[in-house]
């Protein structure tokens, strides 16, 4: 980043009519904007799909899992978190977020989702700026399993379908 010129603005979305939702509105329990039965059209080989909802940490989330096989391991792991976003309001939100998307090379906007919104694929994470806090969604997915890997599944499109199903934008 450093050497870096900071002042595009090409990614904030001009068309954002403000939060569906506050983030005080938000439940603990974020399972309600996951919807499983996109998700089973998203991932075509889940035997089947379990939620933990806000329980796993103390914040708003939802964790669930995508059950590809048999055995109760053979799962892939996303969540979706909601969390407040006090760093980045004002005007300084517009280059928090730059920095956000130049941090990583596998990182790209994404149009049309909340103030902002940036893709970092080598983290399959889509993160989603609101006004006062900021959505995650963590794709379920895994970098290391060979057959995972020749799926080829497109994970930023999984990605923007859970957030477009979510409701929230």
């Amino acid at each position: 980043i450093v050497g870096q010129d900071l002042g595009d603005s090409n990614f904030i979305n001009n068309n954002f009519a403000g939060n569906k939702k506050d983030f005080t509105s938000l439940p603990k329990n974020m399972c309600e904007f996951i919807s499983e039965t996109n998700l089973k059209k998203l991932y075509p080989d889940a035997k089947k799909i379990l939620f933990d909802g806000g329980e796993t940490f103390n914040i708003k989330n939802c964790r669930f899992l995508v059950y590809v096989g048999d055995n109760e391991y053979d799962y892939l792991s996303g969540a979706i978190f909601a969390t407040k976003d006090d760093l980045a309001e004002g005007e300084n939100w517009k280059e928090t977020w730059e920095l956000k998307k130049k941090m990583s090379k596998s990182s790209s906007y994404i149009a049309g989702l909340g103030k902002a919104a940036v893709w970092i694929a080598k983290k399959r994470e889509l993160s989603i700026k609101m006004d006062g806090y900021m959505i995650t969604i963590s794709v379920p997915g895994s970098p290391f399993n060979k057959e995972e890997l020749a799926k080829k599944r497109d994970y930023k499109k999984i990605a923007i379908e859970i957030a477009n199903n979510s409701g929230l934008f």
